[in-house]
């Protein structure tokens, strides 16, 4: 019997879109209160909202202030911006899920060691940064046992996120190592962006990990 049978959390998703919202869904459905920190007003569909009581658009600050555990679903370049729009998250934990398949600048590869630095929080971890979101948190992909991957440095945020995918549908959540193994990962997601987008297999693909 797992712990959301015991227990409901506030989670709050920050970000807009097809990532946040299939999270949204599954946390939901698992029983917890999802606050969905929005940048912009209204950027959420009214029939999430509709459909789940549990399910509530704020501002960033507001979800950040209520939620005990907060997923970051934003583009890697805005992940500094949005840090400094949250609460007071010191002693919270905190799931970088961004996937960071783009060129881009190198102070945006490492975006844990941004979020440190700005919020000052020590349980800060990543994870669900490389999955395709569009058809990953569907039924079908649960049955064959999908695997995920977290790394960081905090054993509490590492415990917690394993059991949150386990809500997700995840088969296993797979402790990749301490904060220097976070570019490991981002690797992961560029490899699956490979694999879907520019090699054409399409997203509904995913890892798993098999052993003999």
């Amino acid at each position: 019997m797992g712990y959301k049978s015991f227990v409901s959390l506030n989670i709050a998703i920050i970000g807009e879109g097809t990532v946040s919202e299939n999270m949204a869904q599954c946390l939901a459905k698992a029983g917890h209160e999802i606050y969905l920190g929005l940048r912009e007003e209204g950027a959420v569909s009214e029939s999430l909202l509709e459909k789940f009581e549990n399910i509530h658009a704020c501002t960033v600050g507001f979800a950040s202030s209520e939620a005990d555990i907060i997923v970051i679903a934003i583009p890697a370049e805005e992940v500094r911006e949005m840090a400094y729009q949250m609460d007071d998250v010191r002693k919270k934990i905190i799931i970088g899920a961004t996937g960071n398949v783009y060129p881009k600048p190198v102070e945006f590869v490492h975006t844990i060691n941004a979020i440190k630095a700005i919020t000052g929080a020590e349980h800060v971890v990543k994870c669900f940064n490389c999955a395709g979101y569009e058809d990953i948190l569907k039924s079908s992909f649960r049955k064959q046992g999908v695997d995920m991957f977290v790394a960081g440095d905090s054993k509490k945020a590492k415990e917690m996120v394993k059991l949150l995918a386990k809500d997700m549908g995840f088969a296993n959540c797979y402790d990749f190592g301490d904060n220097d193994t976070v570019p490991l990962l981002e690797d992961m997601a560029k490899c699956w962006y490979n694999l879907a987008i520019t090699q054409k297999l399409g997203e509904k693909i995913s890892f798993k990990l098999v052993r003999k």
